[in-house]
């Protein structure tokens, strides 16, 4: 989960027309995963979940450093993943964004768009890149 966050502090979100303001690394890392005590009700959360439009993880454990289960939240509904790692669990996560066709939310679109053009390879020549995308995958191809 460390290296998520550094990549959401080397590419931050970018502000868009619909944005008023500006929000941190830190800020965007509770659109990609939120953390739920294992001992409280998982419905509870699903009822209570506002502001996340677009899919994101649910992380469930004893505390931070203990996660046990990690689930897809989408349309307040619980997806398991099958990968009990952070790593697997994100990789769930962004393919849950093509097989339902759902866009990136705002503030992870540019660590997205690096998921998807520099670690899958999923249409690199088409895809609008935001100039640090484009920069920290050339950084990245030429260092290989």
């Amino acid at each position: 989960m460390a290296s998520f966050l550094l990549l959401l502090h080397i590419l931050p979100p970018q502000p868009s027309r619909k944005q008023t303001q500006k929000i941190s690394p830190a800020q965007a890392m509770d659109h990609l995963v939120v953390f739920h005590k294992s001992c409280r009700s998982l419905e509870e959360h699903l009822e209570n979940q506002k502001g996340h439009r677009q899919p994101y993880l649910l992380a469930s454990g004893t505390h931070k450093q203990a996660i046990s289960t990690y689930y897809i939240v989408m349309d307040k509904k619980l997806i398991p993943c099958l990968g009990t790692t952070s790593l697997a669990a994100l990789d769930e996560l962004f393919k849950v964004h093509f097989v339902f066709s759902v866009s990136y939310d705002n503030a992870l679109s540019n660590m997205y768009t690096f998921l998807q053009t520099t670690v899958y390879g999923i249409d690199v020549e088409t895809t609008k890149e935001s100039p640090k995308v484009k920069e920290l995958r050339a950084k990245f191809m030429n260092s290989s």
